[in-house]
């Protein structure tokens, strides 16, 4: 297949493909459930108009070339007609849009003796959305119950991080759960080759030098404490965390390491932009694969994770923009089911003590 050929973005909408698009922007990634996708045509339209017929909440798959990226729905569709064109901007979603945007409800609202994935399949069965679990979730939740408001994201959101997965959408817009940063990408990237632009931002404005996590025992008699440092600042920064729930010294030594370390991997964020969609095997540039980056110029020669990639074609070509941080920044940790309630005998946060 010729590279425009494989290039070409299609929008396929209850049995038709819509093809010929001149501008397009298409984002996907781990780091958000939910990717987007803006397409345009900007002169006017072959054939009749009148027969393309797209519009607001159609069901669409978006594709690049054979390669399917998006599977939701129209969002906007824009008509405009002048002298010399009749354009049509068409935006849209992923399909689990709908779970980030609409309120769990489910009869009776509670489950016991149910894994992550079943729980979460019940939530996402009225929007047609499958749920499959590609990294093991751990033991089943003796109850849980969906909290009053809350929107289905959150309800799975919060399950999940008691797990230590995290929620993804996939192509066919259905939801994963995965543990980040297994697959390699097969590939490098590298300036003077691959890499036609780079960005590398180094933040310390979350990062902290010492980590102190403090919690309660279950039975109120002992004030168990863990400590964690980051060696990559110059300067005392210390930050004090109170895990609420009942603690113990493993589990509050696994929270600190937690925040120290992804926290200073969201603190290296590295944009690199590549010429055209992808990559020397001839595959589409794809969110979570850890690829080495070779850019001695302006700091990185490290493997990283790229975490959302963003497709854009324009007047000046076809360009691919990759986010990318180190894979740590993505680390999932089990967090414990908070406890149903203090005993008596646990004193409040305030007498923990000093720093």
């Amino acid at each position: 297949m010729a590279d425009a050929e494989q290039d070409q973005i299609s929008i396929r909408i209850g049995g038709k493909i819509f093809t010929g698009w001149k501008t397009f922007t298409v984002s996907v990634g781990i780091d958000a459930l939910v990717g987007h996708f803006q397409i345009a045509l900007s002169e006017r339209w072959p054939g009749d108009p009148d027969q393309w017929g797209i519009e607001a909440g159609d069901a669409c798959q978006l594709f690049i070339g054979e390669d399917k990226v998006i599977t939701g729905w129209v969002d906007v569709a824009e008509y405009a007609l002048d002298a010399e064109r009749h354009p049509l901007t068409v935006s849209g979603m992923e399909k689990t849009i709908d779970l980030t945007d609409c309120s769990a409800i489910h009869k009776p609202g509670s489950w016991k003796g149910r894994k992550l994935e079943q729980i979460a399949a019940d939530l996402t069965a009225p929007f047609s959305i499958g749920v499959k679990a590609v990294a093991s979730t751990g033991a089943v939740f003796a109850t849980f119950a969906l909290q009053q408001g809350e929107k289905v994201f959150e309800a799975i959101d919060r399950m999940a991080r008691q797990r230590g997965v995290l929620p993804v959408t996939t192509a066919e817009g259905d939801l994963q759960l995965i543990v980040p940063g297994q697959q390699a990408a097969g590939y490098s990237l590298e300036l003077g080759q691959t890499i036609e632009a780079i960005t590398f931002t180094n933040s310390l404005g979350e990062r902290f030098s010492d980590y102190v996590l403090k919690g309660y025992s279950a039975d109120g008699a002992t004030r168990p404490k863990a400590t964690e440092k980051d060696g990559g600042l110059g300067r005392y920064r210390p930050l004090l965390i109170v895990n609420d729930d009942h603690s113990t010294p493993a589990n509050l030594a696994a929270r600190a390491r937690h925040e120290a370390t992804t926290r200073a991997g969201r603190g290296q964020q590295v944009q690199i932009t590549v010429s055209g969609f992808r990559d020397g095997g001839g595959e589409l540039y794809r969110a979570d694969r850890r690829v080495p980056v070779k850019a001695r110029a302006v700091g990185i020669e490290a493997e990283l994770l790229i975490y959302a990639v963003t497709y854009r074609r324009d007047e000046t070509g076809s360009r691919t923009e990759l986010m990318l941080a180190p894979k740590e920044a993505f680390g999932q940790l089990a967090i414990p089911a908070p406890a149903k309630r203090r005993r008596k005998s646990t004193p409040p946060l305030a007498s923990l003590g000093e720093f």
